[in-house]
C-alpha cells in the first residue's frame, strides 16, 4: 500500500471517517448483509476495521479484501444508524477504489465499465443481444449471473427528444431517465414524463445524455464515473429550465452524493456541477411540489391498499423516503398500511444482484415477507431498479401480490387508464433463449 502521504484525498477521506467509528455496532442490526451471512468481516464494522488496517499498512490487500468490500450493498442503513456520524459514503467507494488500484479490477468489469457502458454502439449491441438472450420474461441468465432483460422497445424511440406540454406552458424541465426506464421500463419511463406534459411542462430528453456513472463510481472506477459526470453536466446544464429530475434515487443520489466527489473543492468542474446541482430535482419532490401548490388538480379514487417500500438511495442518501407516501395521499380512498421494516433493502443494488445473485434473492426474499404481512394487495415502490428486483422475485415465487412504481397509481388516477403497460407484468417464464 501507499504511504498515507501518497493516499488520494478519498482515501485520506475515507481515514478520517473510519477513525470516527467506535465499534459500538448498532450498525449491525440494519445492515441487510450481514443478516444474511452474519460474517463480523462483511458488517460495516468489519469493513471499517480491515479499511483501518489496510490504511495503516498493518495488512495487505488481496482478493479477499476486495470481495468483501464488492459484498456491500451500498444501502447506507449503516450511515443513518451511526451514534457517532461516521459517513460510510466516504469510505466504501474509497475503499473500492483503492483496492482497484491495487489489487487490479476484473477484465470483464473493466471492459463493460469502460467500455461498452461509454460507447453508444457497443452499449446498444449488448441490449440487442440481452433482448435475445436465454433466461426468462424478466431476466437475462447469464452463466451464474441474473440481469434485467432489456425491453424490446427503448424510451428514446417512443418519446421524442422534446415532449411538448398538454395546454398552457407552465414551464420547462430536462428529464433524466435513468438506464432502468430507458431500457427495461421505458413505458413506464414514458409515462413518467407525459404526466410533467400533463401539469403544463415541456420535457426535454437529451438524445446525447450518458449513464448518469453511478456502477463505474460504485466499482471504485472514478476515472470512467468523472467523465460520464463531465458528459452530462455539458449536456444537462445547456438547457434554460426550470429543474433537472431523474425518478431514478439512483441517479439523483450520484447528482447530490456521487458528483460531490468526483467534483471536489478547487477542480476544475467545480463552478459548473454547484450551478448544476441546485437545478436538480427528484421526481415525486418535483411534482409533490406541483399538486401541493396548484389548485383544481383532481385524483379519481382508487379504492385499494397499499404498502410502500422505501428505495435506499431515496431513504438514505436523499431522506426523502416520505415522499411517495405525501404523493399517494393525494389520491382518495387509498389506504396506506405500513410494513415491518419498510426501509429494508430489496436486495438490488445494481452489480450486487449480478455478481451475488444468491445473496441477492435471499434479501430479496426476506424483504418480500416483510411486504406481504399487512394486509395490502399492493406494494408501491419509488425505484426502477427495486421495481425489477422485487417483481423479478415475486414472479420466481408465484406470490399473488402486485408491485407498481407510484407512478403508475398517480397516473392511473389522474390520467384514469389502468395500470397494464408491457413493463408492469412478469411472467415467470421458462428459457426464451431462440
Amino acid at each position: 500500500m501507499k504511504f498515507l502521504k501518497e493516499l488520494s484525498p478519498h482515501a485520506r477521506a475515507a481515514l478520517e471517517e473510519a477513525e470516527k467509528c467506535t465499534s459500538c455496532g448498532l450498525c449491525k442490526d440494519v445492515c441487510p448483509v450481514f443478516s444474511l451471512t452474519h460474517r463480523e468481516a462483511e458488517s460495516p464494522r468489519g469493513k471499517i476495521n480491515l479499511i483501518r488496517s489496510l490504511l495503516d499498512e498493518k495488512i495487505d490487500p488481496d482478493r479477499e479484501a476486495v470481495d468483501i468490500f464488492n459484498r456491500c450493498l451500498l444501502c447506507y442503513a449503516c450511515q443513518d444508524a451511526c451514534p457517532a456520524g461516521v459517513k460510510t459514503e466516504k469510505i466504501w467507494i474509497s475503499a473500492r477504489e483503492i483496492l482497484a488500484d491495487e489489487v487490479g479490477r476484473p477484465l470483464g468489469k473493466s471492459i463493460f465499465l469502460r467500455r461498452i457502458m461509454t460507447q453508444p454502439r457497443l452499449w446498444g449491441t449488448a441490449l440487442a443481444l440481452g433482448r435475445r438472450w436465454p433466461g426468462s420474461s424478466d431476466s437475462v441468465n447469464l452463466s451464474s449471473f441474473k440481469l434485467p432483460r432489456p425491453s424490446m422497445d427503448r424510451l428514446d424511440r417512443i418519446m421524442p427528444e422534446v415532449l411538448e406540454p398538454e395546454g398552457q406552458l407552465v414551464g420547462a424541465v430536462v428529464f433524466f431517465p435513468g438506464c432502468l426506464l430507458s431500457e427495461v421500463f421505458p413505458h413506464l419511463g414514458l409515462r413518467t414524463a407525459k404526466l410533467l406534459s400533463y401539469l403544463g411542462y415541456r420535457v426535454i430528453m437529451p438524445r446525447d445524455r450518458v449513464c448518469c456513472g453511478a456502477p463505474a463510481f460504485n466499482n471504485g472506477d472514478l476515472e470512467t464515473a468523472r467523465r460520464l459526470a463531465e458528459k452530462n453536466l455539458e449536456v444537462l446544464s445547456s438547457f434554460d429550465v426550470d429543474a433537472v429530475i431523474s425518478p431514478d434515487a439512483t441517479c439523483g443520489g450520484a447528482f447530490h452524493h456521487e458528483y460531490e466527489m468526483l467534483f471536489p473543492h478547487g477542480s476544475g468542474w467545480r463552478k459548473a456541477y454547484v450551478e448544476f446541482r441546485e437545478q436538480v430535482q427528484d421526481y415525486g419532490e418535483f411534482i409533490l411540489k406541483v399538486f401541493s401548490s396548484r389548485k383544481g388538480i383532481r385524483f379519481k379514487p382508487l379504492s385499494r391498499k397499499v404498502t410502500v417500500h422505501d428505495s435506499c438511495h431515496l431513504s438514505h442518501l436523499q431522506h426523502k423516503s416520505d415522499i411517495p407516501r405525501k404523493l399517494l395521499a393525494f389520491i382518495p380512498e387509498l389506504k396506506i398500511v405500513e410494513s415491518p421494516r419498510s426501509d429494508l433493502c430489496c436486495g438490488f443494488g445494481g452489480s450486487y444482484s449480478v455478481l451475488f445473485s444468491a445473496e441477492s434473492k435471499a434479501i430479496a426474499r426476506r424483504k418480500l415477507e416483510y411486504l406481504q404481512a399487512p394486509d395490502a394487495n399492493t406494494v408501491v415502490v419509488g425505484s426502477p431498479g427495486c421495481l425489477w428486483k422485487l417483481r423479478s422475485e415475486a414472479a420466481d415465487l408465484a406470490l399473488n401480490i402486485g408491485i407498481v412504481h407510484y407512478i403508475e397509481l398517480i397516473w392511473e388516477s389522474l390520467i384514469g387508464e389502468d395500470l397494464f403497460t408491457p413493463d408492469n407484468v412478469f411472467e415467470n417464464a421458462e428459457s426464451m433463449g431462440e
